[in-house]
């Protein structure tokens, strides 16, 4: 049980600083209750045998956890989900037990495609090093070579931006 409270406080504030800046709308204590819920549903999977083993960091799963249950449960706060979240387009089925995930329709998945096929080789293999596979920053600078851990983090913020970019533009050339 000590471990899961060093996960959760380990955790919380970055969580808490991500969501609330992804999720503006949504109060902090509702922020809080997610947080709160997921731990407690992490906890509850491995206890139950469900979660044996992990494919991403701990991190990145109480993340998308955390941010499929605000997603999910408080709608009423968001208007827009924004399209700048690569990691929810491709949820391992293993990571969705507790929480319903509801896939992307075909249009949906196909722009998400094309916008991706749009970048460069080297996005497209850092985007899936992280939201795909888990990587740690630190294991992405040491994959791709890079000199540091803020390059890796610029790059992939760039590398998001870019997409968004390519997908609002494709979303509107759809509407048009």
């Amino acid at each position: 049980m000590e471990a899961f409270e060093r996960i959760y406080d380990l955790y919380m504030d970055d969580f808490l600083n991500s969501a609330s800046y992804k999720y503006n709308s949504v109060p902090h204590e509702d922020l809080l209750d997610a947080w709160q819920d997921t731990v407690i549903s992490f906890f509850e999977q491995i206890r139950s045998g469900k979660i044996t083993q992990l494919s991403c960091s701990i991190r990145t799963f109480l993340f998308l956890l955390g941010f499929r249950y605000i997603s999910k449960n408080k709608k009423k706060y968001i208007k827009e989900i924004s399209s700048d979240t690569f990691e929810q387009a491709e949820i391992p089925e293993s990571i969705m037990l507790t929480f319903d995930y509801e896939e992307p329709d075909q249009e949906d998945r196909q722009l998400m495609l094309d916008a991706i096929e749009e970048l460069p080789a080297q996005s497209k293999k850092m985007l899936q090093l992280r939201y795909i596979e888990g990587k740690t920053i630190d294991e992405i600078v040491k994959v791709m070579q890079y000199n540091s851990v803020n390059a890796v983090s610029v790059t992939l913020s760039r590398n998001l931006k870019r997409l968004k970019e390519i997908i609002e533009s494709k979303q509107n050339a759809r509407i048009i």
